[in-house]
């Protein structure tokens, strides 16, 4: 009895997200169940990674935290099969700025305006990088800073908390690399590479503020009171207008207008209404950088998470005719750092399916967090790994797998092909072989050999399915012990 090889594999080569969706004609198998999966047939190890760091006040442990904690995220990149990948790091702000600029720390002219943090901070008085460099590079011992890497991130990336406190996590990552339908700015050019993974990680304690260019949602001249359009000036606007809980806006108005109470909420989403940038169209910004989106970028984000949601009530500063709302804090760490519920970047993040993480703030030393990020992106960088006992097609003593490569054309179109076994030609390629499974692989892999002088291009990427032993039922037609 036999069932179908069911696993994830992700290809770093370009690849039209259309070919995930080609239906691809399965072999006989009964039981069976069919999911195609793609790998990339010659693997690309350029890696783009991107951290957005929130830097407005309360953020400095939580920047400590990183800092200490990177090393270890390194560590963890530098034991991928491989080494450490072909990689461009770059850091970014949150601050976009806010308002008219009468609202401190928040200037009107955009703030840092998505361009990459890369000068010297604190009791850094050098960050090794190259004269005229704006993000680290180290491909293949290339690189373009002298030192540890670790230092050099370290450097750039103590951003300090004077920026702007409503925070822009999202805006500032399309302006950063020009997914908002303009050029990037111009430090940020040579950042993003055609084939590259793109990586994005953000740190932040609060949730995604980001409004359109002239949103009045940050006047607070004619704004400033329960009674005004937009309400008190305080962040809690971005809760009012930025979230919908079961349906519905968080209140502004406390319960019979006591001060002392509270109000929870459950399924609070991000608002798509347009007061603040549609987390959706951010995300389809991001998709736009890539040829194959589904299998190119990665999203990270260590952050207060969607829940608990709850709001309070607090006196008013000044005179006003009840108490003003004030979001809850979602979690407060040991260290006595917290975060905000952010149901905008658990969106943003779960908008990328598979390939988006959201890991909680305050669970103490960010070094298991980073792991995490850095085996998400390992993933990615190694070929199929068949750690069951694959099926003969029937009769045969021949490996019942179905193999397709998908290559793109001058014209940017992906031409299907069906790849015959080894077995089957001789060796002469292009053919697939199962192998012995490499690094952490207890199993096999799926191995392409390509034509005599003509390697795998570097656009094309593989579907693959393989019909599996069902354990402990033998089939000895299908060579199933």
């Amino acid at each position: 009895m036999t069932r179908h090889f069911s696993r994830t594999l992700v290809g770093l080569a370009l690849a039209a997200a259309a070919c995930n969706a080609r239906s691809l004609e399965a072999p006989t198998l009964v039981p069976s169940s069919t999911e195609h999966q793609t790998f990339a047939t010659a693997i690309n190890r350029d890696v783009d990674l991107l951290f957005l760091i929130d830097d407005s006040r309360s953020m400095r442990p939580l920047q400590d935290n990183l800092l200490r904690n990177f090393p270890a995220f390194m560590t963890a990149l530098k034991a991928i099969p491989g080494g450490l990948p072909n990689v461009h790091i770059a850091v970014v702000s949150s601050d976009m700025g806010a308002g008219d600029g009468s609202i401190d720390s928040c200037d009107s002219t955009g703030g840092k305006n998505g361009i990459f943090q890369y000068a010297a901070r604190g009791a850094c008085t050098s960050t090794g990088l190259n004269a005229g460099a704006t993000f680290i590079s180290d491909i293949a011992g290339v690189r373009n800073y002298t030192g540890n890497l670790e230092d050099v991130f370290s450097c750039i990336a103590a951003l300090g908390e004077e920026g702007c406190g409503f925070e822009h996590q999202l805006a500032a990552v399309t302006r950063a690399l020009g997914a908002d339908g303009q050029a990037p700015p111009l430090e940020n050019q040579q950042f993003l590479r055609p084939d590259a993974y793109l990586a994005i990680v953000l740190i932040t304690n609060e949730d995604d503020c980001s409004a359109p260019a002239g949103s009045l949602l940050f006047d607070v001249a004619s704004n400033n009171n329960l009674a005004s359009q937009l309400g008190p000036a305080a962040s809690y606007r971005c809760n009012e207008f930025g979230h919908l809980c079961d349906g519905a806006r968080p209140a502004r108005l406390a319960p019979g207008g006591d001060v002392n109470a509270t109000q929870a909420y459950d399924n609070c989403v991000s608002a798509e209404d347009g007061i603040l940038m549609r987390v959706a169209d951010v995300a389809n910004g991001l998709r736009k950088l890539k040829m194959d989106p589904n299998n190119q970028i990665l999203v990270a984000s260590i952050s207060g998470l969607r829940s608990p949601y709850v709001v309070h009530w607090k006196a008013p500063t000044g005179s006003d005719t009840g108490p003003w709302p004030e979001i809850s804090h979602a979690c407060t760490a040991a260290d006595g750092s917290y975060a905000d519920p952010s149901p905008r970047i658990a969106d943003f993040v779960a908008s990328f399916g598979g390939n988006g993480l959201q890991l909680p703030i305050c669970s103490g030393e960010f070094a298991p967090a980073l792991k995490s990020v850095a085996d998400k992106i390992g993933q990615h960088l190694q070929k199929p790994c068949i750690t069951q006992h694959v099926a003969k097609r029937p009769g045969t003593t021949a490996d019942d797998c179905t193999v397709v490569t998908h290559t793109r054309n001058d014209q940017g179109n992906f031409l299907d092909s069906v790849v015959p076994a080894c077995a089957d030609t001789g060796g002469a390629g292009p053919c697939w072989q199962l192998v012995a499974g490499q690094d952490s692989c207890t199993g096999q892999s799926i191995d392409i050999v390509p034509e005599t002088g003509a390697p795998m291009p570097t656009s094309q990427n593989a579907t693959v399915e393989c019909a599996l032993c069902m354990d402990g039922v033998r089939d000895d037609a299908r060579g199933c012990p």
